[in-house]
């Protein structure tokens, strides 16, 4: 039965920034299908591991968050928690306990799906709120931690430690060592009543001490030659724990007869904070991983094992793609959170036998002893490049990261740390230049094929000023009217010597050596003179889409360029269409929004390639006259059913709110395609059509149609 009514808790969740944009009938669907939770001071909620499949909504009263009985937050009505678990599928991060009398709404994982997951709007809504709060919550703890700073160097400064009621005090008998009397912060930490004590001796809680040790110690202080003995040890609480204490120990001479003082201070804190500065040489102070000096030392420790006989070493290093873009365009804080969530998920992941280091600025690396290298560290990297391809939630913005993984063997590829560090290193950058998200073993001959790579850039110097390319065109289905609309032009180079060379390989050294720029004009206006002859044979007009680089976008008379091409040639801009990638338009918004307007202005359609796998804001989206939005194939590849397609079809929802269509990349297959027709995806294009055609056979494939 409802503790209360159901319009009450309507009312109260439209002021709730995350169901603001929900309806009033949704509102009462969800408030119905919910349960309602009653809670008395003290009672807990839920508790850190719990297996977190409900989020919560303040109705009254307030909670706690804790960690490790320490109150790290404080949630009061209005206030929602529990989301990042439903989200991520981890277990509670922390335990929650009621402060006083509370009434909480439990809104389950079924609910969550079909009122945010399922709406593009409002699970940014949520995300942004996780991540304010996120933030608030660090700052109280930063504030904490300055508080607890500033407490210890007064204690430091105190000279009468009798009046500091921030340490535990208790005096016992100078001749029988019973307890006369304990103060109450005493008491509380060692776990006792105040009627418990009378028989009880200071032997009885300061650990691995005994009656003979006491007279030892107290004796500079009843031969008057000492005021006071300091010991560092451990207190032992009633339930057996331990913690360390400094304690002060004084003879009062003034009562009759003499009394024993001693005052107590918990070390703990202090411990923690020195054990953190010591630990600032070993450990990386942002992620608290083993930092570059301490895993060469465990990785040269496990090479000094004996008796390591049919065992081996893997070391894994891991680069994340693109950071420095992250972190110029978005702030280092939030580079910082990408850190911090990759270490995460690596902790998460690590099998036994395995160490995870921060190598250094965007750098991990992970060592796996005892393992059969060819299986199982080639395993261990493919699970790593699909732990960390993921959302990444940041305020209004959903970052995917990529990483690059180079991989070196002991015994195969070296026998010291440094040498299997440095073949990582290189087979890392080999991972790099072959495209990135991708991993690759360290080969000897790695070093000839930097020298390779040197020559395939004169080679390519050559190509762009011999003309060496080659267009091939791959043609894309309107889902309703099952005919081809239009085709994306992919460039090929036809080397004299080493064949057709993948773009995987060339595209990114003409985007390094900014050769991209005259390639990007010859593949423009080949494309252009490509729609002028199949319009000149009377064909069906088809739209040609023209990737668009960085480099390219970037230059000053891009729009120019366009419009000096589709004057010369004599076609009509509307059958040319732009893609361009999120990253390219987040790198300069305000740059890129007037070159866009002003191609948009001349009936070219523009594209975001590659939609949903960067960094970027959804404001964009109405910021850029857009036409399309293409889903990645990474979104396409696993869909089996629409239960599958949850990624995609948000996507395909997003779109057709802002009146733009959707073109699916990479569909290969029949059950594909009729799953992206069921969630509403208008244009497909992948190998299920056709492979990209050189420009007779496209030709063909038109004509035919």
């Amino acid at each position: 039965m409802k503790l209360s009514s159901q319009d009450d808790i309507v009312n109260s969740l439209k002021s709730i920034g995350i169901f603001s944009s929900l309806s009033h009938e949704k509102l009462q669907c969800l408030v119905n299908d919910c349960k309602e939770i009653s809670l008395e001071g003290g009672e807990i909620l839920f508790r850190e591991g719990d297996l977190g499949d409900s989020m919560f909504v303040v109705l009254s009263g307030a909670l706690s968050v804790e960690k490790e009985n320490t109150m790290i937050a404080h949630r009061s009505q209005g206030d929602h928690f529990g989301e990042m678990t439903l989200i991520e599928g981890k277990p509670r991060s922390a335990t929650l306990i009621a402060i006083s009398k509370s009434r909480v709404l439990e809104i389950g994982k079924d609910q969550f799906q079909i009122h945010f997951a399922s709406n593009p709007q409002v699970l940014m809504t949520v995300l942004k709120t996780v991540s304010e709060r996120a933030r608030e919550d660090l700052v109280a703890l930063d504030q904490g931690m300055r508080i607890l700073r500033s407490e210890k160097k007064t204690n430091a400064g105190l000279k009468d430690l009798l009046n500091d009621t921030l340490n535990e005090i208790y005096i016992f008998d100078s001749e029988t060592y019973h307890f006369i009397k304990m103060n109450s912060r005493a008491l509380r930490n060692l776990g006792y009543e105040k009627g418990e004590i009378a028989q009880m001796s200071p032997f009885d809680v300061i650990a691995y001490t005994t009656k003979e040790f006491f007279v030892e110690l107290t004796k500079p202080l009843r031969a008057g030659k000492k005021q006071e003995v300091v010991y560092k040890g451990e207190h032992q609480r009633k339930d057996g724990s331990t913690y360390p204490v400094e304690i002060h120990f004084k003879l009062q001479t003034t009562e009759t007869p003499p009394v024993f003082v001693g005052i107590a201070q918990d070390m703990s804190q202090v411990q923690e904070l020195e054990d953190k500065n010591s630990n600032l040489t070993f450990y990386d102070s942002l992620t608290g991983l083993p930092n570059k000096k301490l895993i060469l030392e465990h990785l040269n420790s496990e090479l000094a094992t004996e008796n390591r006989k049919n065992k081996s070493i893997a070391v894994l290093l891991l680069d994340l793609d693109d950071f420095k873009v992250i972190n110029d365009s978005m702030g280092l804080q939030a580079g910082d959170k990408i850190l911090k969530t990759v270490t995460e998920r690596l902790l998460n992941w690590a099998p036994p036998d395995c160490r995870v280091g921060r190598y250094g600025g965007d750098e991990f690396i992970v060592i796996l002893s005892g393992i059969n290298f060819e299986t199982e560290a080639a395993k261990a990297a493919s699970e790593l490049l699909r732990l960390i391809y993921g959302p990444f939630p940041l305020c209004e913005q959903e970052v995917f990261v990529t990483i690059s993984i180079g991989l070196s063997y002991h015994p195969l590829d070296g026998h010291e740390g440094e040498i299997l560090i440095k073949h990582a290193e290189t087979a890392m950058h080999s991972a790099k230049e072959n495209g990135k998200n991708t991993y690759r073993h360290y080969i000897s001959d790695m070093e000839d094929q930097a020298k390779n790579k040197l020559t395939l850039e004169q080679d390519l110097r050559n190509a762009v000023e011999r003309e060496q390319f080659e267009l091939y065109y791959q043609p894309k289905l309107d889902l309703d009217s099952e005919t081809i609309i239009g085709f994306e032009a992919l460039v090929r180079w036809n080397h004299p010597r080493r064949g057709v060379v993948s773009p995987m390989e060339f595209i990114p050294l003409a985007e390094k050596t900014r050769l991209i720029n005259p390639l990007g004009e010859w593949v423009l206006r080949t494309a252009c003179q490509q729609i002028k002859t199949w319009q000149d044979m009377g064909l069906p007009f088809i739209t040609i889409a023209v990737n668009l680089s960085a480099h390219q976008f970037n230059q000053s008379e891009l729009v120019e360029t366009i419009i000096e091409t589709l004057k010369d040639i004599e076609i009509h801009p509307e059958y040319l269409e732009l893609e361009i990638t999120e990253s390219v338009l987040m790198e300069n918004t305000e740059n890129a929004a007037d070159q866009l307007r002003q191609l948009n202005s001349l009936g070219i359609k523009i594209s975001i390639d590659d939609f949903g796998t960067g960094y970027s804001s959804l404001n964009y989206l109405n910021s850029f006259p857009l036409n399309n939005l293409k889903v990645d194939r990474a979104f396409v590849k696993d869909i089996t059913s629409e239960k599958d397609a949850t990624l995609a079809k948000a996507i395909v929802s997003l779109a057709n709110a802002l009146n733009l269509k959707t073109i699916a990349e990479g569909v290969e297959t029949e059950v594909q395609k009729e799953v992206l027709r069921s969630i509403g995806c208008n244009i497909i294009q992948g190998y299920l059509l056709s492979k990209p055609l050189p420009a007779d056979e496209a030709t063909q494939l038109i004509s035919s149609s």
